[in-house]
């Protein structure tokens, strides 16, 4: 009897992960859990949920539909991160489907949603912290606080804190300081020409409530003449890469974010194992102000280090515990051609191989997944909501240092018995591990139409999270997945008649020299010659839909007699070809030849009304396959012996 007891799995449901606020989210969800031995699945998707391209964000959200709440047992939101630039739909619906979905306790992060619990960063002290330095620093005595949007638990907040510290410096706290913008660049941009406008009066510093709007003002400005920091100071919070790398580094604030984070997991924990002490929330040493040129300081070089050596930086290196240099960086991303190593790649088993060998770019990691429609190499077939009923785990890689066993094989591509049930999200999701480990579910889509999803699985103490080279990386094995299956639509076209769907002769030519390899020497090939009757006939007294309708029935009819590794051909208006190849004999082309003429007489006998009969003439002929050079020669006998087959069956309607 097995006695192992499932482990208890968190849902975070978070936007663009490789953001610093995202990245500090998931950090202190996954510590949290490793303390209470809890799975975690990260549901993301690779944009902001403000991507300015609507028809591929939708692709992005889709990731959202695959969530099974019944197999989680708690659900985190990172709301603040799913609401940028107002984007207020991502929201609404994920509290429809929660609503809808799930029975399971679910905390919001930094921000309110709908009526479910939330947890909150300090941005009293870290507001305070900011105008503080601002007013005893730099001896600014006008500021102006421009937070988020009205009404905002979060903005008015951050707006009260302000106004409390400047009282508290005996100046002035009211709200005619208080501004409000949209935690957005286009914020700090029209808050910057309001005060250039005139319409607002020039302060002596802004202190912006997050760092977006702080680089959209400050640059604002600075294209207007105004100079930074000198005529005006500006701050900002969260203290973002993009913050720090600013043409004008902006000083922020970085908040307890993995705190905040951490403690949302120990709320859940209090809900679903009220009987197991709680866990203490690390305080790492981080965070606090980060001093930037925008309020007048110098830069601190050791924020600066900080930056680099955090793992904040997407051009850093890692070195493995052995010494030896792992190139899963930005650079190693660039230096590998990987695109371009995928781009010419036309057949899908191959392109799935390939990209298993460009797995390496991801590591450290200890499985990834790549997990994808039954359909998806078919353009004219799209998903636009939701998943089928049925996936297929097309790919799944392990690095040789993770590997669990010398027999456990790398990777498995394309099995039959790796298609299950959408429901459960991943099969690998049950198996027995000895430890909690992480799983990213990204979305795998090209515009609106999605193909797939891929799961990360990496190990609760892995340096890295979904970032900047793994998103780019899916990122280029979607476009690399969507131009194959394009590339084998357009070869498809290439190769096969519209009308009919049998192959053309570009097809037949192309198919028979695959087919010729196969063939043992001992074997033989036979060809039929097949030229409908009367075509001309039936469209001059008939019409041309008449004569569509007879080379459609003799298609039929060839498809019909043909066997699955056949290939059966239209080479022009009324003229068709079958090659067929095996242990065959001519007595084997004259009984194919009778089903194919009674197939012809069934058709036109459940037809009485038809004014005319559709009948063809053939002509076969058999060689041995040692003599697969002779196709052409051998096409133009079998068309001789169709054209006698012709005239003798002219003879007798006529007699």
């Amino acid at each position: 009897m097995n006695s192992h007891v499932p482990r208890k799995r968190l849902a975070l449901l978070i936007s663009d992960p490789s953001a610093d606020y995202s990245q500090s989210v998931i950090t202190g969800v996954r510590d949290q859990c490793a303390k209470y031995n809890y799975d975690l699945l990260v549901f993301s998707t690779m944009v902001k949920v403000c991507h300015p391209d609507k028809v591929y964000l939708r692709g992005e959200l889709n990731i959202f539909n695959l969530i099974n709440y019944d197999l989680v047992d708690g659900v985190l939101v990172a709301s603040l991160a799913l609401v940028e630039d107002q984007v207020k739909e991502v929201l609404e619906k994920l509290e429809s489907d929660l609503r809808q979905h799930c029975t399971k306790p679910v905390i919001s992060l930094d921000l309110p949603f709908a009526d479910y619990p939330a947890v909150y960063t300090d941005d009293r002290k870290a507001i305070r912290q900011v105008v503080k330095h601002l007013v005893n620093d730099h001896h600014c005595r006008k500021l102006y606080i421009l937070t988020g949007q009205k009404d905002y638990v979060v903005s008015e907040a951050r707006a009260e804190a302000f106004c409390e510290q400047m009282k508290a410096e005996g100046l002035d706290g009211s709200k005619d300081n208080v501004f409000y913008g949209n935690f957005w660049y286009t914020g700090g941009e029209e808050f910057a020409n309001r005060i250039l406008s005139g319409e607002v009066a020039m302060p002596d510093a802004v202190v912006c409530a997050n760092d977006y709007m702080a680089i959209g003002l400050a640059n604002r400005l600075i294209m207007d003449g105004v100079k930074v920091p000198e005529q005006v100071r500006v701050t900002g919070y969260d203290a973002t890469k993009d913050a720090m790398y600013n043409t004008v580094s902006i000083t922020s604030y970085n908040p307890d974010v993995y705190g905040m984070a951490a403690s949302a997991v120990n709320l859940i924990h209090k809900q679903i194992e009220p009987e197991i002490p709680e866990e203490d929330v690390e305080l790492l040493p981080h965070y606090g102000l980060r001093i930037g040129r925008s309020c007048g300081c110098v830069q601190s070089a050791d924020d600066l280090r900080l930056l680099q050596g955090s793992g904040l930086n997407p051009n850093e290196r890692n070195r493995n515990p052995d010494g030896s240099l792992t190139v899963n960086d930005m650079q190693g991303l660039h230096e590998s051609y990987m695109f371009e190593t995928l781009s010419v790649i036309q057949d899908k088993k191959q392109i799935l191989d390939t990209i298993t060998d460009v797995s390496y770019l991801l590591q450290p990691y200890r499985r990834f997944y790549l997990v994808l429609r039954s359909d998806w190499s078919d353009p004219a077939s799209r998903c636009l909501n939701g998943y089928p009923e049925t996936m297929r785990c097309v790919m799944r890689c392990i690095p040789q240092n993770e590997s669990e066993s010398e027999n456990e094989k790398r990777y498995a591509v394309d099995s039959e018995e790796h298609a299950f049930p959408t429901k459960q999200m991943l099969p690998a999701l049950d198996e027995e591990r000895g430890e909690p480990v992480v799983f990213y579910f990204l979305p795998s889509h090209f515009s609106d139409d999605t193909i797939g999803f891929a799961v990360l699985q990496t190990s609760m103490d892995a340096k890295r999270t979904a970032d900047e080279v793994s998103t780019l990386w899916l990122r280029n094995v979607n476009n690399s997945l969507h131009m194959v299956r394009v590339v084998s639509k357009l070869i498809d076209y290439s190769v096969h008649d519209s009308m009919t769907g049998l192959f053309n002769r570009r097809g037949m030519e192309m198919m028979y020299d695959r087919r010729r390899e196969q063939v043992a020497p001992d074997e033989s090939f036979l060809i039929w010659v097949i030229d409908m009757d009367g075509l001309k006939h039936i469209n001059d007294h008939f019409g041309h839909e008449q004569g569509d309708v007879g080379i459609m029935t003799i298609a039929d009819a060839i498809k019909s007699i043909s066997d699955k590794d056949d290939i059966a051909v239209r080479i022009g208006g009324d003229e068709f070809v079958i090659i067929a190849a095996g242990r065959l004999t001519e007595q084997d082309g004259q009984e194919r030849i009778s089903k194919f003429e009674k197939f012809l007489a069934d058709k036109n006998a459940a037809q009485p009304s038809r004014l005319f009969d559709i009948t063809a003439s053939v002509g076969c002929v058999c060689f041995p396959a040692s003599e697969h050079n002779a196709l052409d020669e051998k096409i133009q006998e079998a068309d001789h012996r169709m054209y006698e087959y012709k005239v003798a069956h002219k003879k007798q309607r006529n007699d």
